[in-house]
């Protein structure tokens, strides 16, 4: 009996050392979660069926993830608080396609394969301090950039169905970039101000300028009584505003001016024409788990400059001019707190893909549109898409949600017509040119034109711990 008893303390000081501190992810008398070591998860499992019919001629076989099952928003997440300094840390991470990364798989132009990879979405430390009836935070590190306030503000609630719009239209490359954040709020009214890298957080910096980009945010958030809650939101960006260098536009330095080829030019531009500004606004009303309505805008501006050969400073250089490009979008979902019914629109100068692009230009002016030497007459890129979706939802708890719904996306070319499948006798996908070129020469294998509409029905859900 001694002998056991022994080895029993033995035992027990033995591995007592081994024995770490226990984790402390509540305080007590305080809610969960509220002090210490926070730890969550997002998983968004998907299944997406491509409409495709003889009328629209989709025989479109390349690889994505709009047909079939895939995970598009997964992320794992651990914070820590320090509640009596006004410190928190937070790390996300987020599993993405390997193709959203790099062209070297068979979705772009390699052929290796699209395993998931795992990539940090947040990183930061947050100080927070109060000054009078105001509250101050300070963000250094990786974090998520002011147009994405409607999704974690709880306003555009169907992150996992579909990209918030401004994050669509592409107010900024990504919705995460590396810099310094501060955040200022006082009753309704907050402000909010960003220098961040301007790549975006899956870019290493200098790839696309060598400068910073400036964002910022003001909002007002009334909140009239517990039932309806309404906001107005400005934004604004300006790329490449600062701390660049005045000849970074050279040829293949950077992604404003790419290598021709050519060993006998060395072409370079203006900084202007690495630089974008953005302006967009985005109002709310929340009224009980039944009405959330939003509506909102955005207007981008790219900048010009003239293009010249420092091989032949004396030959006139190309311009090319300053161009615009706006877009509109509203969301209205309608239920209770179990189901509820949600339709999207989006329309944006730019497509066939989503993503608004500055394509308007000068040229569009009629003393311009004939010029010497031209076979037709020159006019501003008319292209421009339109986006909808509906979708139903069911609400099983606080923290999953079921949703099921359709997606269509119609574009229209640089001239405002819509834009066409082309495909021929054979079933092999072909071209407008090709497609022309028939009437006027024999082929052997006739091309039909087919109106383009990119059709999906989805399934999805999310689930939040």
């Amino acid at each position: 009996m001694k002998i056991v008893f022994r080895f029993i303390i033995v035992f027990f000081l033995f591995i007592y050392p081994v024995l770490g501190e226990e984790v402390v992810t509540t305080k007590k008398d305080e809610p969960d979660g509220y002090y210490g070591l926070k730890l969550g998860a997002i998983i968004t499992p998907t299944a997406s069926i491509r409409i495709r019919d003889k009328a629209s001629g989709s025989n479109d076989l390349s690889p994505s993830d709009k047909s079939g099952f895939s995970m598009p928003w997964t992320m794992f997440s651990i914070s820590k608080e320090w509640e009596d300094l006004g410190l928190k840390a937070e790390f996300w991470g987020e599993i993405l396609r390997n193709d959203s990364l790099t062209n070297d798989t068979s979705v772009g132009t390699g052929n290796k394969s699209n395993p998931y990879v795992f990539l940090v979405r947040r990183a930061n430390i947050a100080k927070t301090f109060e000054l009078g009836n105001t509250k101050h935070q300070i963000q250094f590190g990786m974090f998520e950039l002011p147009h994405m306030f409607s999704v974690w503000s709880g306003n555009y609630d169907w992150r996992y169905f579909d990209k918030s719009p401004l994050e669509s239209l592409g107010f900024a490359r990504d919705p995460v970039d590396l810099g310094i954040n501060y955040i200022f709020k006082w009753k309704s009214l907050s402000l909010q101000a960003a220098v961040v890298n301007g790549e975006g957080y899956r870019e290493v910096q200098n790839t696309t300028n060598t400068g910073y980009d400036v964002i910022g945010k003001i909002g007002w958030d009334p909140t009239w009584s517990d039932n309806l809650k309404t906001g107005i939101h400005l934004l604004g960006r300006a790329s490449n505003a600062f701390g660049y260098a005045s000849d970074e536009c050279r040829e293949g330095r950077t992604k404003c001016l790419l290598d021709d080829g050519n060993p006998n030019t060395r072409r370079q531009g203006p900084v202007s024409l690495n630089q974008e500004q953005v302006i967009a606004i985005e109002s709310h009303l929340l009224w009980k788990d039944t009405i959330n309505l939003g509506i909102g805008g955005m207007f981008k501006k790219q900048l010009g400059g003239t293009i010249v050969d420092r091989l032949a400073p004396y030959q006139v250089g190309t311009m090319v001019p300053e161009s615009t490009g706006k877009g509109g979008y509203l969301w209205l979902g309608i239920g209770n707190g179990t189901l509820r019914l949600v339709t999207r629109g989006e329309i944006a100068t730019g497509g066939p893909n989503p993503g608004l692009r500055a394509t308007e230009t000068v040229e569009r002016e009629p003393w311009v549109r004939f010029q010497p030497g031209a076979t037709e007459p020159r006019y501003s890129d008319q292209s421009y898409y339109v986006g909808r979706q509906i979708f139903g939802e069911w609400i099983f708890s606080q923290s999953t949600r079921f949703a099921i719904g359709y997606i269509e996306v119609r574009s229209y070319d640089r001239k405002g017509e819509p834009n066409k499948w082309y495909v021929d006798s054979t079933g092999e996908s072909s071209n407008r040119v090709e497609y022309i070129e028939q009437f006027s020469k024999p082929v052997s294998y006739p091309i039909s034109e087919y109106s383009r509409l990119d059709r999906s029905i989805v399934l999805k859900a999310t689930a939040t711990f």
